[in-house]
Parts: C-alpha cells; sequence; structure tokens
C-alpha cells in the first residue's frame, strides 16, 4: 500500500473543554433543583458523565493510501487496514468516518481541526472523500 497521506490525529482539546464544561454545568444546576434528591441526582449525573462519557484521549495515526485504502494505528503499533463505512460524517469543518476492521469491530474515529496540523487537515479531508468515493465505486461494481 503506497501512502499518499499519513496524519496522525490527536485528541481535541476543544471537544475536551467543552465535555468537561458541561459536566460543570450539569453538577451547577444541583444548586438550582427543588429537593435533595433531584439535586444529588444532578450531582450524580455531572460526575459519572465527567468520569466516563470523556473523549478518547488516545491519538492514533491515520494512512490513506493513493487508491482509497485506509489503516489506522494506536501508538506505534502496526495498523490494521480499516474500511470506510457509509454514514460516515464529511463536513468542512467535521470529520465523523465510521470505519471497519477486519475482524468485523466497527469503531468511529472524530476528527476536528485542532485534532491535526492546519495544513494537513485539507490532506485528510481530501483523502477521506476519495476513500468515500473510492469504496462507494467499489460497492456499485
Amino acid at each position: 500500500m503506497s501512502i499518499a497521506v499519513s496524519i496522525v490525529v490527536r485528541p481535541s482539546r476543544g471537544l475536551r473543554i467543552a465535555h468537561a464544561g458541561l459536566c460543570c454545568c450539569v453538577m451547577a444546576s444541583a444548586a438550582v433543583c427543588p429537593g435533595m434528591l433531584a439535586s444529588a441526582l444532578c450531582l450524580l449525573s455531572g460526575a459519572l458523565a465527567g468520569w466516563f462519557g470523556r473523549p478518547s484521549a488516545i491519538a492514533r495515526r491515520v494512512d490513506i493510501s493513493g487508491v482509497g485504502q485506509l489503516r489506522l494505528a494506536v501508538y506505534q503499533n502496526h495498523g490494521d487496514t480499516v474500511h470506510l463505512l457509509g454514514g460516515s460524517t464529511l463536513w468542512p469543518h467535521l470529520l465523523l468516518l465510521r470505519l471497519r476492521d477486519a475482524a468485523g469491530r466497527t469503531q468511529v474515529l472524530l476528527v476536528l481541526p485542532d485534532c491535526v496540523a492546519p495544513a494537513e487537515w485539507r490532506a485528510l479531508a481530501l483523502a477521506c472523500r476519495a476513500a468515500a468515493r473510492s469504496e462507494i465505486n467499489t460497492l456499485a461494481d
């Protein structure tokens, strides 16, 4: 697989800050909730969402070949070849990639502009669009 684009996708700081702010707002709403039970539920739900719902903090490397084949690697491990699934979102400032590996596991990779260097954002977006087109063309054959 000749590599056309190889980019390291880091966790989004903006998403982590927004998530922490939302959890703090939920916990702060306990001050205006009527009754002890409602206040306790607001505190508990904010704390649980902060702990279990936080975005992933693992950097991933995405390699996209010239023919649209994708490989996803976590840390420095050898990457698994993955296929871009339908339902992936390719917007100008958001890439929500649904990927399936050879074992059939599906995972979602969220890529925001602050996850990659500004110069790499356009190359990644164009390569993902080309990969999506090649997946559509191979499914139609």
